[in-house]
């Protein structure tokens, strides 16, 4: 079985399962809440002038330091753990699969989750700037902001899929679902606690949102040394599972 094979199959199993549902609702709710409190805030106060950019400042920084973030870790746990579960990996690896391109497989198809993940949320900030729109007037309403906008969600997907690749290898770590959990609570705390900070730079699941808004050199941190920092990440994901997965006892 080739690797397209295999990421077909897997995405097969995902449409049984309720875990798509769960993104696609979960890219609704961000924009949607945000917008709403930011019209809140331009009603409160006349002299703000509700824009595109602004709501889709917002919305990305909930996205990549909290809410994007929890969602994801989730299906990306979920991806994993549903073997162990189930106990199918016995069964999958009757299958001429190798280790390695099972892992990969669930790699690649966490990224297309992330990537959907991230294109609903772009959409849901153009349509529901266009429905305010109706009500009241929300400016950068054009095609150059709606596509600047949406290749900066496509970069925020590709950073926020390199810091999810350590919970992978956690959960193959642990077997299940506890400890990654706990370990997706505390890096998510951490975010709004050090979001703020001199040293935010420096963690990277905040590093990863301030190298996406261009603010990485403004937090201390240099631009080289916060990408070494993520690659180094999303490498030490990647790696430490495959080794994880093939040390593994699956009999």
């Amino acid at each position: 079985m080739g690797l397209a094979d295999l990421v077909y199959c897997e995405w097969m199993k995902l449409k049984r399962s309720k875990i798509i549902l769960i993104g696609v609702l979960g890219s609704f709710i961000v924009p949607f809440l945000v917008t709403v409190n930011d019209v809140r805030i331009c009603i409160s106060n006349p002299e703000a002038i509700l824009s595109l950019g602004w709501i889709y400042e917002d919305t990305i920084m909930f996205l990549m330091l909290l809410y994007g973030l929890l969602v994801m870790a989730v299906v990306a746990v979920f991806l994993i753990s549903r073997e162990y579960t189930e106990k199918t990996l016995k069964t999958i690896f009757v299958v001429p699969i190798g280790r390695r391109q099972f892992i990969m497989g669930k790699f690649i198809i966490l990224f297309i989750l992330i990537l959907l993940f991230m294109v609903l949320s772009w959409l849901d900030i153009v349509v529901i700037s266009m429905i305010f729109n109706i009500f009241m007037h929300v400016s950068q309403i054009n095609l150059l902001s709606a596509v600047y906008i949406f290749i900066q969600m496509i970069k925020g997907g590709i950073l926020l899929f390199a810091t999810l690749t350590p919970f992978v290898y956690l959960t193959i770590r642990a077997k299940g679902i506890l400890i990654p959990f706990i370990a997706i609570a505390t890096v998510s705390l951490l975010n709004v606690v050090l979001s703020g900070s001199p040293i935010a730079g420096f963690y990277p699941w905040t590093a990863a949102y301030l190298l996406l808004t261009g603010r990485l050199a403004q937090s201390g941190c240099p631009l080289f040394l916060g990408l070494f920092i993520l690659l180094s990440l999303w490498v030490f994901g990647i790696w430490a599972s495959i080794i994880r997965l093939q040390k593994e006892d699956i009999a």
